[in-house]
């Protein structure tokens, strides 16, 4: 499952930020912010941001977007990146996990960073950023033990859909 050059972070099962930043790009059209885009009966419907998880997240619900406080489940495992109605499930179930600075599904500016640098200071880690979504990994849908590998793509506001990044998140 590892690929060669995936970055490989070491965290516990839960209680860390899972962060997407983008930029535009040779468009230069402006980065999309929706992280929650869902029909339950079209699977071309799909947010801005876009990631998946090679294995189950929390108890792996299928249940969509259940992050209510009574009503916590997991994020399901999707192997690629197909335009089929459970990959769609999925990324909208994760998506409507990163949350802006009020609390609702979608991206940040730059005055809403979830990331600090060594400075002290709230800002994008990445040189060039436009938008950062944001989503803290708690215990309902926290990541299994093992090597969990985290790919994820963004879309921007004329519809381009960038190359996918991954990661790795290894936990015990």
């Amino acid at each position: 499952m590892l690929r060669p050059g995936v970055p490989i972070y070491e965290r516990p099962r839960f209680g860390f930020f899972l962060v997407v930043e983008g930029q535009p790009g040779a468009t230069g059209a402006r980065m999309g912010t929706s992280a929650y885009e869902w029909d339950p009966d079209d699977p071309s419907e799909l947010p801005d941001v876009q990631v998946i998880v090679s294995r189950p997240l929390g108890n792996g619900s299928a249940a969509v977007c259940d992050d209510l406080p009574d009503n916590r489940g997991g994020v399901p495992a999707t192997v690629e990146f197909t335009l089929d109605q459970a990959m769609a499930d999925a990324v909208n179930d994760l998506g409507c996990r990163f949350k802006d600075g009020k609390g609702e599904p979608g991206g940040r500016g730059a005055s809403d960073a979830c990331t600090r640098l060594r400075n002290g200071i709230d800002a994008f880690w990445g040189e060039g950023t436009t938008v950062q979504f944001c989503s803290l990994i708690d215990r309902p849908f926290e990541f299994p033990s093992g090597d969990t590998l985290v790919r994820a793509r963004l879309r921007d506001e004329a519809g381009h859909v960038s190359h996918e990044s991954a990661l790795v998140v290894r936990t015990r």
